[in-house]
């Protein structure tokens, strides 16, 4: 009985041994020099005007779907881009947050990066982001009312200080960049797929 029990756990523990010896620090993730998250979670630092990130988006809409049960996908935009003010920046980090309060985040996303990347289109103010989230299913009623709420404006600050983090500590150089439990950055480039990804986010997960 207990020899059946010994290899039951021996069995159990073979995917995460397959995952240790496939994936090493410095390779394919880069450990970094801070806590872990209390509780597991994947972010993804971005942004809008990024065109690495649009084309990245379905691989990042790919992490989110087969992630575990109960792994919250933080997206988190930033707005350190060249070429774009850094005001201009935040205020499609207002719109992702006003669109993730109605539960439109993922149609307003898409809508966007086609706004600046297939339409090749610009936006002069936050009026012009207001006009295509009305267009997207927000109000500009709710728009208008969100814009000023404590969730969207705490969580435009939590953005800031979380690319602040890890731009300090040298982890967070350019978008899209992956970040595990805090702790963990995913090197995208020594990756050959999305399953290869999947896995080793899901190592991460649990290390």
């Amino acid at each position: 009985m207990i020899k059946k029990l010994k290899l039951g756990l021996f069995i159990m523990c073979m995917p995460v041994m397959a995952f240790a010896s496939q994936f090493q620090n410095g390779e394919q993730y880069t450990e970094l020099n801070t806590d872990k998250s209390a509780k597991p979670e994947v972010m993804e630092f971005f942004s809008f005007f990024c065109g690495h990130c649009f084309k990245m988006e379905p691989v990042a809409k790919g992490i989110e779907k087969n992630l575990p049960k109960g792994v919250p996908f933080i997206k988190s935009h930033v707005n350190f881009l060249g070429g774009k003010s850094a005001a201009l920046q935040s205020n499609l980090s207002y719109a992702y947050l006003i669109a993730k309060q109605q539960a439109k985040e993922h149609q307003v996303s898409d809508a966007i990066f086609n706004y600046i990347h297939r339409q090749r289109a610009t936006f002069s103010n936050m009026k012009d982001v207001s006009n295509l989230l009305a267009e997207n299913g927000v109000s500009t009623k709710d728009f208008d009312a969100l814009l000023s709420s404590m969730p969207v404006i705490l969580g435009e600050k939590e953005m800031v200080d979380a690319q602040n983090k890890y731009s300090k500590m040298g982890a967070l150089t350019g978008v899209p960049t992956f970040i595990v439990n805090g702790k963990y950055k995913v090197n995208v480039n020594k990756l050959k797929s999305q399953q290869e990804l999947d896995d080793l986010i899901t190592f991460l997960l649990k290390k």
